[in-house]
């Protein structure tokens, strides 16, 4: 999207531009994940193995992990790019892209390296059952090795958001999702590889959607590019246009920013394990009722990444209007974006909340999972969802400072789901209630982390941000600027 369309964008009427700008980053968000739930799905349906479905639900943290960090470096720089555009510097986000694909080659090769050969250790770390570990290993070392263009894509991907070019977000993120479909039939279905199959199927899945997001980045698609080189220079350049030295302040704000989001992520990995822990541990389970709630378990977690995802899709679109707003210094339009993200939030969360108790069937039905699999997963998800729509508090209020780039607040509220709460009551509550503890934390923790948003949210309204130069103020300093004018600006 060019600048002019993005500050008409951010311009419009508030509550209909959310939900238009949302509705691609939700369905993009949404076939994410049903990349990721395509291995469930083809592994319930033609292994039809507790064993198999246990053994790619213990990989699942470690998946988390990866993805914590994509999610951190590429929110991070989502909330830089789109603030330096609202505040009319595109050079500043220019050099944000470069130092966070920077960033991301560093760690996704660290990240690799560690994991691949730690893999059995971490798995014994997971309390894996014996049985359920070979299979674990044969899913785990091909998704993991392809660690490093996995959150190649998903950085690359945020810069499209910032610039509310969601188009192509949308692109990436289905082509891989479908080629992940291809694949996996090719390799489960057509060449009998099981569990190996799909991992393989994952990883080569992710490969091609990080070259897909740098093919993309070339060339005059990306407006940033035109901005700052010009058309002659970046319809030739490629990646060149990158390589420059970047902002030490730039680096810094990208490391505080990412911060909350990767604990946040990696939070919901320790919620799994704990839980994993916890069935495994808890006396009044037997081997066999351990391994189906492991099973059921991982089914539910699936589930519940795909039916959150499009409350990440709105809070990311919620996120890029306020952080344009709040660099542009709207405090009046940061405000109205607030409410109107609060609105679609809350209405989206109440729906899906109708679902899972008057038709959970229809959010099992395309897992394809053993009967016994999926009648258990929907009493976990009647036990452990009563306060579901109150999640949506806690999205909201957490994307607010993450994108008016008050990195403490959003620390706080992210460390709160899963680390102040869930991870304490995981374990308290079970030596209460047996059992049905375990569910009663994720109850406990959604309304814990909705007050603790809501009163963040009111301290802020009532505390608003300082305001940015006036547009008269922004001329003024402008023949002093070193970088190039901005159609995002209010003085071009």
């Amino acid at each position: 999207m060019s600048g002019p369309a993005l500050s008409a964008l951010a311009a419009a009427p508030v509550f209909p531009t959310l939900g238009r700008l949302a509705l691609p980053i939700m369905l993009s968000l949404v076939f994410g994940a049903l990349a990721n739930a395509v291995d469930m799905a083809f592994i319930s349906q033609f292994s039809q193995s507790d064993r198999a479905i246990a053994a790619l639900s213990v990989i699942f943290p470690l998946q988390m992990l990866v993805a914590a960090l994509g999610t951190a470096l590429g929110g991070a720089l989502a909330s830089v790019l789109t603030r330096a555009l609202g505040a009319g510097k595109p050079v500043t986000g220019r050099k944000a892209i470069w130092q966070a694909t920077v960033l991301t080659i560093w760690f996704g090769l660290l990240l690799t390296l560690g994991l691949c050969v730690l893999l059995p250790a971490l798995l014994a770390l997971l309390q894996t059952p014996a049985d359920v570990l070979p299979i674990a290993l044969d899913y785990g070392y091909p998704v993991l090795l392809a660690t490093l263009p996995a959150l190649l894509a998903q950085v690359w991907c945020e810069v499209f958001r910032a610039q509310a070019k969601v188009r192509l977000m949308v692109l990436v993120v289905v082509s891989s999702c479908l080629l992940n479909v291809l694949l996996n039939t090719l390799l489960i279905v057509g060449l009998d590889w099981g569990v190996f199959g799909a991992g393989v199927a994952t990883a080569i899945s992710q490969l091609l959607a990080a070259l897909l997001a740098w093919w993309l980045l070339q060339g005059p698609r990306n407006r940033l590019q035109l901005w700052c080189c010009g058309a002659g220079k970046a319809a030739d350049s490629g990646l060149r246009w990158l390589r420059r030295r970047a902002l030490p302040g730039v680096k810094r704000e990208l490391l505080l920013l990412g911060l909350p989001l990767f604990l946040n992520q990696l939070g919901i990995g320790l919620m799994v394990a704990a839980v994993n822990s916890q069935l495994a541990s808890t006396g009044g389970l037997s081997q066999a009722d351990v391994l189906l709630a492991t099973a059921a378990f991982g089914l539910f977690i699936k589930m519940m990444v795909i039916v959150v995802m499009p409350l990440q899709g709105l809070a990311a679109a919620f996120q890029t209007l306020a952080a344009f707003h709040a660099g542009a210094g709207d405090q009046s339009r940061l405000w109205r974006t607030v409410y109107a993200a609060l609105g679609w939030t809350l209405g989206y969360a109440i729906i899906v909340y109708g679902l899972m108790y008057l038709q959970p069937q229809w959010l099992y039905g395309a897992f394809m999972a053993p009967a016994a699999v999926n009648t258990a997963a929907i009493t976990i998800t009647q036990a452990a969802c009563l306060a579901f729509p109150l999640y949506a508090l806690f999205f909201v209020s957490a994307g607010f400072f993450l994108s008016t780039g008050r990195a403490g607040l959003a620390l706080l509220i992210y460390l709160s789901h899963n680390y102040l709460f869930f991870l304490p009551f995981v374990f308290l509550f079970p030596a209460w209630w047996g059992d049905s503890g375990i569910w009663w934390a994720f109850v406990a923790t959604d309304v814990a982390a909705a007050a603790l948003g809501a009163l963040c949210l009111l301290l802020a309204l009532w505390r608003p941000l300082p305001r940015a130069l006036s547009a008269p103020q922004r001329q003024a300093i402008a023949p002093a600027a070193t970088e190039p004018a901005n159609p995002c600006s209010d003085a071009a």
